[in-house]
């Protein structure tokens, strides 16, 4: 994925490129670490598709990311929530009133809509996977041709669904009408006052605007967009969960209300004929809606497109129960009601995201309250959150572990005090390994991830009108085996080829051997999935399919030219006499584009200390590692993990940096009380189900997306390290931004501020933090001190270079964490790629910071822990160095038509971001001189007359310890 994305942006001008790349990396979706790129990548490919894609002629990569969604629920709301934030970016008016300036209508209408996309794709699904998967276990489909056809019918929703909606003019001028279009549901003028809910009420005259209402937006032009060219949006509102009240006055006749948590419409129809009217359409599209108004699909050519519904329609029993895509996608077939599984999509994708927003919500109401009263309303919020049958806390991948969040620790509730915000720590008990109930009949598994969970839950057949060849019952048959001659996909020079072997007289005889079916959502890989690899496993088709054998070979994909070039070219320089390779790679190493079929490391999605999290403006927090389980017979596991630190030191340190309570003591506490609870102990018990502790802290008044960034970037060259096969230590949490101002963070456990820890009551008054290491890890000499020692020097390491590369500031020692043993983690990434507090007139001018704190507990100048200090960051940055094409395509994505503040101004807009990025890297510099270069780096940090400037400032502005 990190090359596909490398090239779909190299060659963004050229619509073949993009869409093989779309077409292939699809094709191998269906692999979890293929996935996990996918998810990894997302930021990115969402970019891409709302800035870069608004001006296409075709949506290609919106078309990727239909069929993603089809494949993972979970991928299509981490796309929504991204949607979201761009929607509130781009609106016509900000909430307090004010007319937005990052107001453009061709950005706007093209989130709005691709919104709508997503959520038809949801709750639409694949209902003809069925089919197919009925013709597998009867034998008349290979796995292969199973797994070709579903790709295909996936890829055929998402054209559907992406061609009945895209925007046609392409530019501005014409996405303001462009927004009603198709969709248009209702429209008229009405008299309206609004009301601001986060600002005050300011009495304004009754004024007559056009209102409509398309993609479950409301939406007020200064006049029709029909009538005028100059129509343009004065403002507009989300319809879904708005309250519509009628608020008829005899001074006001005909007045009714929209309101939701930002804004407020107060209007008047011309009678009560067409106010019923306005609030009957405005209450339908508020509600979790059954009817679509703009029907899926109206491509008169849908049905000689769709190639699966031929296939399905000519096998004996099809024909009867399924619709052709033609007839599915028609533009008259309007859906007037879901079916039930279409519903459950619904219920679930709707309070799945009502689910987040509560949580975000408790933390957007505690901060309008009295400071001294948040801590004592915190609990009581918490306690009245409601949590659906089937909801859970989105801070995983799809590949991740299924936890249903199931209830709250409301009691255990945190609150962080600070003027603008209330970031809130909130405790839930989750469960995994229940009883599930799908169409297969029960099961239970503990092990079920994210996406394997939602497809066994929500993918459920409707059963046929009729009852026949397709009921729910059918699907419970064994696979009975047959050998198959069917080749796939092999890259050639130059095409993707499907072979297709016509034996009718193929052997029956392994038709009596039974086996389980085997067509789960994932799928191991394999050596004939493999690229370039040709597959000696023959099977064939089944006989008499020409629907099938046709729809193969008219699948084959032309390797575009560009690419077909560039493999060319690799070949030809692995032909190469080495000096001139040699020269060749030093040439090229530091330019903007690169050979990104050579071997680059690859960013895995996880690691085994990657739950645990925090960002909390400088503050601290209790707990953390992997917390403690409760199992089904009610015993309670806890995490024991010394390293090389021997107990009584970790007892020490968790003394005076969590509390003297550590997160898997924390954990096995609640377990403990829960299962004893007599209200939860019946719940707990009647599915036998393993529960965990799950902790996350939301926040609000914060746009976590710059962040999310740069965390990105921080996993990335967290893999950059361990490809180089450093011991480089660096600490990746998971942060989630579902709005502008709203997101989640997992939280950073066992860990504390280096304020906090300065702050704390056990630190040693004098002697700084080698003073607290020998209190606690003990003699310098000893094990334990030795390993609490190495592991703050390869952390130190790790972050030294992030900040000097990323340009990370605002490093005082409330943005710098520390846990208990001895690692340091960096949190707070606001300011970023050389944007800092005061600009240009910063006092922050270290390369990163190397504080005497930080030299003590090294030993000093001459140490040998401090030679390995140097060691290390010289390899790391040379080995940044050598992967400095992908960071630098990462970043120049994002900062495409961005709205990061490190990104935008005159200060950091217009490339001066990109170009400091690479200034340095040292991408000039000869590789022999790097080494001196990163010397002086480090030399130049020790005791900076500037950090400690900074520090004295947060010390007496903020009253951060020094």
């Amino acid at each position: 994925m990190e090359k596909v994305i490398m090239l779909i942006w190299q060659f963004r001008d050229d619509p073949s490129v993009v869409q093989f790349m779309a077409r292939f990396v699809a094709k191998y979706a269906s692999h979890r670490g293929v996935f996990d790129g996918i998810e990894f990548y997302l930021p990115q490919l969402a970019h891409m598709i709302i800035h870069l894609e608004a001006s296409w002629d075709d949506a290609i990569l919106e078309r990727f990311a239909l069929v993603i969604s089809q494949h993972s629920l979970h991928f299509a709301l981490q796309f929504n929530w991204i949607l979201q934030g761009a929607i509130e970016d781009y609106q016509p008016e900000a909430p307090n009133g004010e007319p937005n300036p990052s107001y453009n209508p061709l950005y706007y209408s093209r989130c709005i809509k691709l919104l709508g996309n997503i959520e038809r794709c949801v709750v639409y699904g694949t209902p003809r996977v069925h089919d197919l998967q009925r013709l597998f276990e009867e034998g008349k489909i290979s796995l292969k041709e199973y797994e070709l056809l579903g790709e295909a019918d996936r890829r055929f929703i998402a054209e559907q669904i992406a061609s009945n909606t895209k925007d046609k003019g392409g530019s501005e001028q014409s996405a303001a009408a462009a927004l009603i279009s198709g969709g248009y549901v209702y429209g008229g003028d009405l008299l309206y006052k609004r009301h601001v809910r986060t600002g005050r009420f300011k009495k304004k005259q009754w004024k007559t605007r056009y209102f409509a209402v398309a993609d479950r937006m409301l939406y007020c032009y200064n006049v029709s967009p029909a009538d005028n060219a100059a129509s343009r949006i004065v403002r507009s509102m989300p319809l879904e969960g708005a309250i519509i009240q009628d608020t008829e006055k005899p001074k006001y006749p005909h007045m009714f209300e929209v309101h939701n948590m930002d804004f407020l419409f107060r209007m008047r129809a011309a009678n009560e004929e067409e106010k019923g009217k306005w609030m009957g359409v405005l209450k339908q599209e508020s509600k979790a809606n059954p009817v679509y108004p703009q029907s899926i699909g109206q491509d008169v050519d849908a049905g000689k497109n769709d190639k699966v519904g031929k296939v399905l329609a000519e096998h004996q029993g099809v024909k009867e129960t399924v619709k052709s895509g033609q007839e599915a996608f028609s533009s008259s077939a309007v859906i007037q009601a879901l079916s039930p599984s279409q519903r459950s999509r619904y219920e679930f994708y709707k309070q799945e995201r009502d689910f987040v927003r509560a949580l975000t919500g408790v933390a957007e109401m505690l901060r309008f309250k009295e400071r001294d009263m948040r801590k004592k309303l915190a609990p009581g919020l918490m306690q009245k959150l409601e949590f659906p049958d089937c909801v859970y806390v989105p801070m995983c991948n799809s590949t991740d572990i299924w936890r249903r969040a199931h209830s709250t620790f409301y009691k255990e509730t945190r609150v962080f005090n600070t003027k603008e915000r209330c970031p809130t720590v909130m405790y839930f008990l989750t469960k995994r390994g229940e009883q599930l109930h799908h169409h297969r009949g029960g099961m239970k598994d503990v092990n079920l991830d994210v996406a394997e969970f939602l497809h066994l839950q929500y993918e459920v057949p409707d059963p046929p009108s009729g009852g026949g060849a397709l009921a729910a019952a059918a699907t419970k048959k064994k696979l009975k085996k047959k050998k198959k001659d069917f080749s796939m996909s092999n890259i050639t020079e130059g095409e993707e080829e499907y072979e297709i072997a016509d034996d009718e007289d193929e052997d029956d005889d392994d038709d009596d051997e039974e086996e389980g079916l085997d067509v789960g959502l994932w799928k191991e890989t394999k050596e004939e999935d493999k690229v370039g690899k040709s597959s000696s496993d023959k099977a064939g088709t089944t006989r008499g399919n020409r629907q099938l054998k046709q729809f193969i070979r008219e699948s084959v994909t032309q390797l575009p030219h560009k690419i077909s070039q560039r493999i060319e070219l690799r070949k030809n320089q692995s032909l190469a006499p080495k000096a001139f390779r040699d020269n060749l790679k030093k040439a090229s190493s530091h330019q903007t584009s690169m050979s990104y079929l050579d071997h680059i490391p690859i960013v895995e999605n996880r690691s085994e200390d990657e739950s645990d999290a925090m960002s909390l403006d400088g503050h601290s927090v209790v707990s953390a590692g992997p917390g403690s389980v409760l199992l089904a017979d009610g015993i309670v596991l806890t995490h024991d993990d010394h390293e090389k630190i021997d107990r009584e030191s970790l007892n020490r340190a968790k003394a005076i940096v969590s509390g003297g309570e550590t997160y898997s003591e924390q954990t096995a506490r609640m377990l403990k009380e829960a299962s004893t609870s007599t209200k939860n102990a019946s719940d707990l018990d009647k599915d036998a189900a393993t529960c965990e502790v799950l902790c996350v802290i939301a926040k609000s008044n914060d746009d976590l997306r710059q962040e999310v960034f740069i965390m990105q970037m921080i996993h990335f060259y967290k893999s950059v390290f361990a490809a180089a096969s450093l011991p480089i230590w660096l600490k990746t949490y998971r942060i989630l931004s579902t709005s502008k101002d709203t997101g989640l963070i997992e939280v950073l456990t066992d860990s504390t501020s280096i304020d906090g820890l300065k702050k704390s009551k056990g630190y040693p008054s004098t002697g700084g933090m080698r003073a607290y290491f020998e209190k606690v890890y003990g003699k310098p000499s000893s094990r334990s001190f030795q390993a609490a020692q190495r592991n703050f020097m390869l952390s130190l390491v790790g972050y030294s270079l992030v900040s000097y590369l990323l340009g990370l500031k605002d490093r005082h020692n409330g943005n710098i964490m520390i846990d208990t043993r001895g690692y340091l983690i960096h949190i707070d990434f606001g300011f970023a790629f050389g944007m800092a507090p005061g600009h240009e007139f910063s006092i922050e001018r270290a390369p990163f910071k190397l504080t005497r704190d930080y030299m003590d507990v090294m030993d000093g100048e001459k140490s040998e822990c401090f030679t390995e200090f140097k060691r290390l960051f010289v390899a790391g940055f040379e080995a940044a160095r050598a992967s400095s094409q992908v960071a630098l395509g990462l970043v120049e994505i994002m900062m495409y038509k961005s709205n990061y503040p490190c990104f935008t101004g005159s200060r950091y807009g217009n490339g001066i971001a990109l170009k400091r990025f690479e200034e340095r890297l040292m991408l000039s510099t000869p590789d022999q001189k790097i080494r001196k270069k990163a010397l002086n780096l480090i030399l130049h940090s020790i005791e900076h007359t500037g950090t400690k400037a900074y520090d004295k400032f947060q010390h007496m502005t903020n009253g951060y310890a020094i």
